[in-house]
């Protein structure tokens, strides 16, 4: 069983901040097989290449999805294959395969997926009763970056088959996913031998996420400088492009708009990993900077580019360009989830 919810934006964000916004589905295939079906998710601006195993790929599936967020429609396809998703290569592919037994437990939020993975008993010999642990994995879409997400989710109800509450234990620290999948753990008390399933854990997490990475090109190098350009309320500035002995130096500023989350100084360099500046020559070939120092103060970026001189290449002429990627306005997102009969050992 699976349940859908909405992602909650935290206090102090607008509401109109795309960061938690599902990518929105439209097919329209009275009967498909599997393999068509994901070979169309995999279209979807999602980040997701969506593959079906050779045991279901010519499954005829109806599929037609008008505007439906991308993790239900595929959700929806695999059920109606009697498949289930199987996350590789760090959330970009999911592949359909076979399910073994019944419909697999998960919960739908808007751009993330919660599906339980395991959960392991202990007897504590020092008087302390059983105590499961539940490991969750969480993926959510790949276009959306995540920089910073709970350990433990808190736990709102949790319960076992019979009604029986449980208790879980609470937690505060966050880490830092470098992919888009990451597992959370639960550890509950109160589950005896007459359980026979969890009947239900609903609970949430925090996530500070950005809706994209931006491409922000600057195409006239030979001009003046400095020179600015603002995508989606984040203001880019290249203050300056001049060759410094042995490399061609670019100073960029970045300012991100106001309700920017606050990070620690030991985190400020996990947000920063995706923005970086490359330079493009006129066939459009791209090189990264040899070294780089970025530098982060609240919702203000400074860094400086260093790239080697190219022999007979002057990057200043017509059809260079700098093109600056970086994470559009990040935000803090609360993501609830409701899970329903999880099986326990």
């Amino acid at each position: 069983m699976r349940a859908a919810a909405a992602v909650l934006l935290a206090a102090g964000v607008a509401a109109a901040q795309p960061a938690v916004t599902p990518t929105p589905v439209t097919l329209k295939k009275d009967a498909a097989p599997l393999g068509e079906v994901a070979a169309g998710l995999s279209k979807a601006p999602a980040g997701v290449a969506v593959t079906a195993g050779p045991r279901v790929v010519k499954e005829t599936v109806p599929a037609r999805f008008d505007g439906v967020p991308f993790w239900e429609a595929l959700e929806t396809a695999a059920d109606r294959a009697k498949a289930r998703l199987v996350v590789r290569d760090g959330g970009k592919t999911v592949a359909l395969e076979p399910r073994p037994g019944g419909r697999e437990v998960s919960a739908v939020s808007g751009p993330f997926r919660v599906v339980p993975r395991a959960v392991t008993g202990r007897l504590l010999l020092d008087g302390g009763g059983p105590v499961h642990e539940v490991e969750l994995d969480v993926h959510w879409e790949p276009r959306m970056p995540v920089y910073r997400i709970d350990s433990q989710p808190k736990v709102t109800k949790a319960a076992d088959d019979r009604g029986a509450a449980l208790t879980a234990e609470a937690g505060s620290s966050r880490h830092h996913p470098a992919a888009a999948v990451t597992d959370l753990k639960v550890r509950l008390t109160g589950l005896t031998r007459d359980s026979k399933r969890i009947g239900v854990l609903a609970g949430e997490f925090r996530a500070t996420a950005a809706a994209k990475l931006l491409t922000v090109p600057f195409g006239d190098l030979s001009g003046t400088f400095p020179q600015t350009r603002t995508v989606d309320g984040v203001k880019v500035l290249v203050r300056s492009f001049k060759k410094v002995g042995p490399t061609w130096d670019a100073e960029v500023e970045l300012t991100y708009p106001d309700g920017h989350p606050h990070f620690e100084s030991f985190e400020e360099q996990k947000w920063l990993r995706d923005t970086r500046l490359r330079l493009v020559d006129p066939t459009a070939a791209a090189w990264d900077a040899d070294s780089e120092d970025v530098v982060a103060a609240g919702r203000a970026v400074a860094a400086t580019y260093r790239f080697k001189v190219l022999a007979n290449a002057n990057p200043t002429a017509k059809g260079w360009s700098l093109v600056c990627e970086t994470p559009a306005p990040l935000a803090e997102v609360t993501v609830p989830f409701v899970l329903k009969d999880v099986p326990i050992p």
